[in-house]
Order: structure tokens, then C-alpha cells, then sequence
């Protein structure tokens, strides 16, 4: 059968890297000063932070809507068979919902699967899809090793700064501000898809100690597995977690510069990995 996966720009794959694997993209939009852009395509994140700094009001982030997943779908499906949707966790994005809804309209043609992950991690199994399709796995059996792969996979993520929760309406103002007095660095993760609290610091110094402890945990709880690397404007600290990766024998898969979606929540200086087994067993067969 001839498939494709389709994943979406959470994933933080440019252009050239979802032709290198053999995939496709859909974007979100973001809403900002006075106009829509579609993430990775229109508006860069250092771009996004200038007006931000210069007084735009924040950008307000959106799935792509049902009619447009619609389009994209019938455009693949006039020279695929079906359609593997690999995408954003839906406690984090309407993007799944509106996939499942427009796939209503090519029965049997198109499956979604919920990541339960965004950038990295989410290119990590969109890679591995794109992979398993390429060697004939059929779509309804590569969703069943993605099922099976996302409870493990884990995902950290460090904040430079708490400003853009804050402005977002995430933190009040005044958690925002003791956190810039203190410099507190919150270390983020992903838990069944849903954005959690693992760890804090105080410095820049600290803050990437944690994460490297983070690393290594992760590779001590899966001593056969891959990871990936993101950013947005800290590639010494992404520089530091590879060269950790590298002396605990991890495969390192890629490295994704962060998007306008996700920078829109998370703020510049942002750097984290994801982690996941390299191979996942499903029905006696290593994948």
C-alpha cells in the first residue's frame, strides 16, 4: 500500500528535514499583530520576540482548522492510499480533534494518532512512522507500536524566562516576578500529554545541571534509547546536553529549532530533549 504520515509544526520540522524523512507537515497559525501566520513558514521566533519586546500584544496559537486539514488530506490522498496523522497531544491542542474530524470524510483512507507529545517528541514517532511506512508496515500496525511507544517516551524542556506564561495568563504576575528576581529556571516535562512541573533552578549554571541529571536518568530508565534535541536561541546548552548524550552512549536521532507556536508559550532561550526507546516490540517484531 502506498502511505504517507502526515504530522503537524509542533513537530519543529523544517521543510527540508520532512523531505529528508519522507513526511509531510501541516501547520498551526499563530495570531499576531494584526494577522494570521502559519508557524514555520511566515514568521520566525526571534522575529516573534522583537515585537513582543517592542510592545505587540501576545500571539494567540490555533490547529489548523477542519476545513484546511480537509484540503491537505484530499491533496495526499490523491496520490497516497492512506494517510498515517501523527500529531500534537490533545491535551495540549485541538489539532488531533479537528484531524479525526476531517478524516471523517475519507473513510478508511486516514488514521490519527495522538502523540501525547509536541516538538521532539513528536518528530520522534512522525520519523519512526514515516520509517515503518517506508519498509511496508501497514498504518493500522505502525499506530499500534506508537501506542505502544508513547507511555515511555519523556520529554524536559527548560524556560529562560517565566515573562511569556505570565503574559499569556498562565502565571500571575507576581509569581512571574519573584521568578525573575530569584532567576528561577522551571524545568518542564510531559506526562500522558499534559505540560508538568519536574524540577526548578536558580541560574543558568544550575539549570543545566538539572537538565544533564535529567538526561542521565532518562538513559539510565532506558538504556536502549534515541533522543532529540530543541531550541530556540540556546544551542550551547543543546551543545552541552549532546555532548552528555554522547559520553552515555545515546543514539542521538536530530536537533529542531522551536517554532512561533511553541515559542509563543514558552519565550526565547528555551532548550530541552526528548527521549525514547530505539526499539519498541510489537507483535514479536523489533521496530
Amino acid at each position: 500500500m502506498n502511505s504517507i504520515v502526515l504530522t503537524d509544526s509542533t513537530s519543529d520540522l523544517e521543510a527540508g528535514q520532512a523531505d529528508a524523512i519522507g513526511l509531510r507537515v501541516i501547520p498551526l497559525t499563530v495570531h499576531f499583530d494584526g494577522r494570521d501566520w502559519l508557524d514555520h513558514q511566515e514568521l520566525g521566533s526571534e522575529e516573534l520576540f522583537r515585537r513582543v519586546d517592542a510592545g505587540a500584544a501576545m500571539p494567540v496559537t490555533a490547529p489548523p482548522t477542519v476545513q484546511a486539514y480537509r484540503e491537505t488530506l484530499e491533496a495526499l490522498l490523491q496520490r497516497h492510499d492512506h494517510v498515517l496523522a501523527v500529531h500534537v497531544s490533545s491535551r495540549l491542542s485541538d489539532t488531533c480533534s479537528h484531524a479525526a474530524e476531517a478524516a471523517l470524510a475519507f473513510p478508511g483512507r486516514v488514521t490519527v494518532h495522538d502523540s501525547w507529545q509536541s516538538a521532539a517528541g513528536l518528530a520522534l514517532q512522525a520519523e519512526r512512522a514515516a520509517r515503518l511506512m517506508r519498509d511496508h508496515v501497514p498504518a493500522a500496525q505502525v499506530a499500534q507500536v506508537l501506542q505502544s511507544l508513547r507511555q515511555y517516551a519523556q520529554t524536559r524542556m527548560c524556560l529562560n524566562t517565566l515573562g511569556y506564561l505570565q503574559r499569556g495568563g498562565r502565571i500571575g504576575g507576581a509569581a512571574a516576578l519573584l521568578g525573575g528576581l530569584l532567576n528561577l529556571k522551571p524545568i518542564l516535562g510531559l506526562r500522558e500529554g499534559r505540560v508538568e512541573p519536574f524540577a526548578r533552578a536558580v541560574g543558568a549554571g544550575r539549570a543545566m545541571n538539572s537538565m544533564t541529571e535529567q538526561l542521565r536518568a532518562c538513559a539510565a530508565s532506558l538504556p536502549q534509547g534515541r533522543v532529540a534535541f530543541f531550541h530556540n536561541g540556546a544551542s550551547d546548552s543543546v551543545d552541552a546536553l549532546r555532548f552528555e548524550a554522547r559520553r552515555l552512549g545515546v543514539q542521538e536521532s536530530m536537533t529542531l529549532s522551536l517554532g512561533t507556536v511553541l515559542s509563543a508559550h514558552s519565550g526565547p532561550g528555551v532548550f530541552g530533549f526528548s527521549f525514547e526507546p530505539a526499539h519498541v516490540w510489537q507483535n514479536f517484531r523489533s521496530y
